[in-house]
C-alpha cells in the first residue's frame, strides 16, 4: 500500500461506533506514517474519539538493546475508540 494512512482509514471503517481498536506498527518511522500527532489528527478527522499513542521504544520491561531504531525502537500503539 503507498500509504498506510489509508490502511488504517479502511481498518477503522469496519469499527463500529463506540467500538475500540489498537494497532501496532513502525509509526515512529516517519518516512512510513510520517509525524504521529499529525497521524492521530487525521484519525480524529475521520470520525475517532478518543486516540493515544504509546511509544514501546521507551517501556521499562524491553530490554535497552531491543530499544534501537532497527528493531522495536520504531514500533508503538495506538489505540482508541471510534
Amino acid at each position: 500500500m503507498k500509504d498506510k494512512r489509508d490502511l488504517i482509514k479502511e481498518a477503522l471503517r469496519v469499527v463500529k461506533k463506540g467500538g475500540s481498536f489498537a494497532f501496532q506498527d513502525l509509526f515512529l518511522w516517519k518516512r512510513v506514517y510520517g509525524d504521529v500527532s499529525e497521524l492521530l489528527e487525521t484519525m480524529k478527522s475521520w470520525g475517532v474519539k478518543q486516540v493515544t499513542f504509546i511509544p514501546t521504544n521507551n517501556q521499562e520491561f524491553i530490554p535497552w538493546a531491543l530499544k534501537l531504531p532497527f528493531m522495536v525502537g520504531t514500533i508503538g500503539i495506538i489505540c482508541g475508540k471510534k
